[in-house]
């Protein structure tokens, strides 16, 4: 429980500092990642009419199977049950992967609940008036925060050894299970596109940011020496 607390704290300074650490690359993505959150909030009603309620039956499922596994109380009920089963089994990266997943999701429930007061925007379906500071406001998904929190906790820390064929196909799934899930928000009239991604923001922020913590704290954990032979010595 120490440990557990130790890397709530190491993440939070991580997200603070992040920025400062960033190359231009980054600077770059983020500027082209800001840029797209203001052309999608400034035709929020248009990408709403493109989407909403469009695909008839088989679109509804699926978006109402996406809407049900991909919110906040699923992954949760999914990094227990990966937690358990690291223990049980004995797979240590499984066991790390959902630690890191836990802290990095208890920021991004307080960044998307921040989020949610200072943008109090209604649903789609409520009319979709923006107000600012006031409880029961919709203007950050938690459920695209949800599903991005599960990429690089998978990717860097369960599957850090794994082969990078490996590493990439996790990554592509995981990103297009989070487009889905994404879309079936926009598509029930649950939250306009932009608010999806201000959502998978947060969630990629607080699980890299966890990830880095981790890192920091368990360098041995990472780099264990390998066993000398005895005919080696």
């Amino acid at each position: 429980m120490r440990n557990l607390a130790r890397l709530f704290l190491r993440t939070g300074r991580a997200l603070l500092v992040a920025p400062t650490r960033w190359r231009a690359s980054e600077w770059a993505l983020c500027a082209a990642f800001l840029a797209g959150l203001a052309v999608a909030w400034s035709n929020e009603r248009p990408f709403q009419a493109l989407v909403e309620g469009r695909g008839g039956n088989i679109a509804g499922v699926v978006a109402r199977l996406a809407n049900l596994a991909g919110s906040g109380t699923a992954v949760t009920l999914l990094g227990l049950g990966a937690l358990l089963l690291g223990h049980v089994l004995r797979k240590d990266a499984l066991v790390r992967a959902t630690v890191v997943l836990a802290v990095a999701g208890a920021w991004a429930f307080l960044l998307v609940d921040a989020g949610q007061f200072v943008l109090a925007e209604q649903r789609p379906l409520e009319g979709g008036a923006m107000r600012f500071l006031a409880s029961g406001g919709h203007g950050v998904s938690g459920h695209a925060a949800a599903t991005a929190l599960l990429v690089l906790p998978v990717r860097e820390v369960w599957l850090r050894r794994a082969t990078p064929l490996s590493r990439l196909l996790a990554t592509v799934s995981l990103s297009i299970w989070c487009g889905v899930v994404g879309w079936s928000r926009v598509w029930m009239g649950m939250h306009f596109a932009w608010n999806v991604l201000a959502g998978a923001a947060i969630g990629l922020w607080a699980s890299s940011s966890a990830v880095a913590a981790w890192r920091e704290s368990s360098p041995p954990e990472r780099e264990r020496p390998e066993p000398v032979a005895a005919t080696d010595r």
